[in-house]
């Protein structure tokens, strides 16, 4: 979660509320950050996506999962995802979590289903991100890719924190591998001996690990809507002479699609669509694990208010 910092105190009060909010109500106020309840209402909004000059990235919402059977089930929604996004071929691919397919019973379990989800992204041409969960969920993450990469799987990629103080130390372990890289701050609650709390620390780091990463030769998607680190980020790629097809961009759904539309006039931008039967339960969890999403979403809503009150009639003398 990112630390008092770089949150502001009203912020944080909008994320604590959460829970006291009418379930109706968080509903409607996570429209339009997530794909929807179904596949066919998340490839609509790819389909937007597309007509916007933007990508996308797919997530099943639903981790945790406690059972062997539900693991199976959600890897096969991925398969029927993948095929989806092929037979119409949009320029999207798809994000797990390794907790959604069964890591929390067993790292062999998930390994299998994420094997399947893979092999299934090769045959139709697509890619598959594994998600980083907290910083207990490292090791095992980095494992199961390590072991997909060296049996010769090369549509996958893996996610790293940049508050997280062992991830230079994770791009070094990876280097051989020339990893494909999503790079993010990171925002799950850890410890000051885990995780950095400071805010220009975590940019600071973030900038050094996408220098690490571009400068080892593996593609990144930088995952950000921080303003400053995006045009650091600029920067750095335009020194080091990256080409365009060796990073890209990476946002949210629903937050600043203005500056996702404006990047994608030069680059290859790539917005997250997570769609499910679990979406309430997604948008509770997020919007209190980022209280500057929730923040955000808390903003956003004024501005519409403000906006639709300035623009009605003046009452009758």
């Amino acid at each position: 979660m990112p630390s008092s910092a770089h949150v502001s105190y009203a912020d944080r009060l909008v994320a604590a509320a959460v829970p006291l909010v009418p379930k109706p109500l968080v509903e409607r106020l996570a429209t339009p950050y997530l794909g929807g309840s179904t596949l066919e209402q998340a490839l609509v909004v790819v389909e937007g996506l597309r007509r916007d000059g933007l990508s996308s990235t797919v997530d099943i919402v639903g981790e945790g999962v406690t059972r062997p059977a539900v693991a199976a089930s959600n890897a096969g929604q991925y398969l029927t995802t993948l095929d989806e996004i092929a037979a119409r071929t949009l320029p999207a691919h798809v994000s797990v979590k390794p907790s959604g397919v069964g890591s929390r019973l067993s790292n062999l379990l998930a390994q299998e289903q994420l094997e399947r989800i893979v092999e299934r992204a090769e045959a139709t041409g697509s890619f598959v991100r594994i998600d980083m969960e907290d910083s207990t969920a490292a090791d095992p993450t980095l494992h199961m890719y390590e072991r997909l990469v060296e049996a010769g799987h090369d549509r996958v990629g893996i996610v790293l924190q940049a508050r997280l103080w062992r991830t230079a130390s994770d791009v070094a372990r990876l280097a051989h591998l020339r990893p494909n890289v999503r790079l993010c701050k990171g925002i799950y609650l850890e410890t000051p001996a885990v995780a950095m709390q400071d805010a220009e620390a975590i940019r600071s780091s973030f900038i050094a690990l996408l220098e690490q990463l571009l400068l080892g030769g593996s593609y990144v998607g930088i995952a950000t809507h921080d303003e400053d680190l995006i045009v650091r980020a600029l920067r750095l790629v335009r020194s080091l002479g990256v080409p365009p097809d060796g990073y890209e961009f990476q946002m949210l759904l629903g937050v600043r699609p203005d500056l996702a539309r404006l990047l994608a006039r030069e680059h290859l931008v790539r917005v997250y669509v997570p769609y499910g039967s679990d979406s309430l339960a997604y948008a509770q969890r997020r919007f209190r694990e980022n209280p500057q999403i929730a923040g955000y979403v808390a903003r956003d809503i004024a501005r519409a208010l403000t906006k639709a009150i300035r623009l009605m009639p003046a009452p009758p003398d």
